[in-house]
């Protein structure tokens, strides 16, 4: 049963991270065909337990309608879109820390990164992020 401080001295030793903060970090995860995505690890409690949120920027709210996000919502295999209170649609998959194994965090680490960049070229035909 891993902890936080465990998951992320794990991610340290085995990714380059871009930032590193008590609660979070960022990972720039390159893609095979040249483009890059930031994806932000944080860690939250809920339900008497320790959380993990992998989070990756899409777009802007103006480059997708609501719609079409929920519509896009409904054919991901894991995350989900969902709307920050910037305005600004984000891939965001959870899981609770205590049933995680390296596996389990490396694999949503790399699908996230992916289907994030798949979306924001999809709408905006940028590498933001």
């Amino acid at each position: 049963m891993p902890t936080w401080h465990e998951l992320r001295e794990h991610a340290r030793t085995q990714y380059t991270l871009e930032k590193i903060e008590d609660e979070w970090f960022s990972v720039i995860w390159a893609q095979e065909t040249g483009r890059s995505q930031r994806i932000v690890v944080s860690r939250y409690e809920a339900y008497g337990q320790e959380w993990v949120e992998f989070r990756s920027f899409v777009c802007a709210e103006a480059e997708m309608s609501p719609r079409v996000a929920l519509r896009k919502n409904a054919d991901l295999n894991m995350g989900a879109l969902a709307l920050d209170s910037d305005g600004d649609y984000l891939l965001v998959h959870r899981a609770a820390i205590a049933t995680l194994d390296q596996q389990e965090f490396a694999l949503p680490l790399q699908i996230v990164a992916t289907i994030a960049d798949q979306l924001e070229r999809e709408f905006t035909a940028k590498d933001d992020y």
